[in-house]
């Protein structure tokens, strides 16, 4: 009949409520645990679902990096998106409540569409007070692959029923079109000179819920690690954390792995922000890979724009962090981030672009460390940490 529901469209349909915790994923044949789908496998309040796009230009003078994340145990929802262009920084973050229907992936102004599993997504951020917007095709070109970081098992450091941080999940590189409206001006992103890195991960993680979450020192993770994640994709090879992720259609199976690495960075001396560092990675191999990071400008993603909670808060606006169930709410704001005061006052796990080489190869690619503890580990030379003179 005219009017009969598409069965294409049912897995996204809301459920009426006295169903219980069933959910319209629940009708069709996916179980792979004897609950519902909205039910997650622990009780845990900090347990998460959460995706990470970023999408540059060759030229690195546009940058966006989005994101959205569920908590199931905490029922909400929530995404965000910070677009920096020459130094200069917006950003948006918006929340709801979970609900039934996990298929909707959108909150507030910002959506996020599957258009081709392991292929292309969809990324969009509508009209908001804050004066950014994109709309944006992501294609990946690098070969995803599911991994457990073997975290989880044990005991979080708050002790009682809290697991230790247990996140599995899979990471990916790709390439962009589409365009970005900020500062008054509209920019097109093409996939012949862009770039970008997106993962999926899940599981329980520290900090999830706010700061009481978070372990002595509140990480951008909730962790006390400086980190200094490398994000980097070359023509044949990359490197996404410790892990060395194929083209798609590599004869290759799975992926290669870095055993360890060694960073030697230089820092503002007013920020105490990352600038510049050499790292060398040691392959499977026993090889040494020597790789130059340089950062582009004042093009930095603070994450913390975005809910990522760290030493001196949540989100500059609120303190908001992962998951804390704050209603309906879209809040944001716009930063002069080349500033080095206001790099100090938005520092935690902070994006920064760079212009990196290695094998006689140069990309655009992204340095993760978390700030200032980055700077204080090089400063005390703890173990893998050195300034770079």
């Amino acid at each position: 009949m005219k009017n009969d529901p598409s069965p294409v469209s049912a897995p996204f349909q809301e459920v009426s409520a006295e169903h219980g915790a069933l959910a319209a994923l629940d009708e069709f044949l996916i179980h792979h645990a004897p609950t519902p789908v909205r039910i997650v496998y622990t009780t845990d309040v900090r347990a998460y679902e959460r995706l990470w796009f970023t999408s540059q230009d060759h030229g690195g003078n546009v940058y966006v990096v989005c994101g959205l994340g569920f908590y199931p145990n905490l029922n909400t929802a929530e995404a965000y998106a910070i677009v920096n262009v020459g130094g200069q920084l917006s950003y948006v973050h918006a929340h709801r409540a979970l609900g039934s229907n996990r298929m909707d992936m959108t909150v507030g102004p910002l959506t996020f569409d599957v258009v081709e599993p392991f292929k292309q997504w969809r990324l969009r951020l509508g009209e908001n007070r804050f004066g950014i917007q994109f709309d944006l095709r992501w294609h990946d070109s690098k070969r995803a692959v599911f991994h457990n970081f073997g975290m989880g098992g044990g005991i979080s450091p708050f002790g009682g029923t809290l697991r230790a941080d247990d996140i599995a999940g899979y990471e990916t590189f790709g390439r962009i079109d589409g365009w970005v409206l900020a500062n008054g001006e509209r920019f097109t992103m093409s996939s012949s000179s862009s770039n970008g890195s997106r993962d999926h991960h899940w599981g329980t993680r520290e900090g999830v819920g706010g700061r009481e979450r978070a372990r002595q020192g509140g990480g951008g993770h909730g962790s006390d690690s400086p980190s200094g994640g490398q994000w980097v994709e070359f023509k044949d090879w990359s490197i996404w954390g410790a892990r060395n992720l194929y083209n798609l259609g590599d004869p290759r199976p799975g992926t290669g792995r870095y055993l360890a690495s060694e960073r030697r960075l230089k820092f503002d001396p007013e920020s105490r922000l990352f600038t510049e560092g050499l790292v060398t990675n040691c392959l499977e191999s026993g090889e040494q890979l020597e790789v130059h990071f340089r950062r582009i400008g004042s093009q930095i993603a603070f994450l913390r724009c975005g809910a990522y909670g760290g030493r001196t808060g949540g989100t500059p606006d609120g303190d908001i962090w992962h998951g804390m169930p704050v209603g309906d709410l879209i809040g944001g704001g716009h930063y002069d981030v080349t500033r080095p005061e206001n790099q100090a006052l938005l520092a935690g796990l902070d994006d920064h672009l760079c212009e990196v080489s290695a094998r006689g190869e140069t990309t655009i690619g992204i340095f993760e460390p978390y700030e200032p503890l980055c700077w204080e580990a090089c400063r005390d030379g703890r173990p893998g940490y050195s300034l770079l003179e």
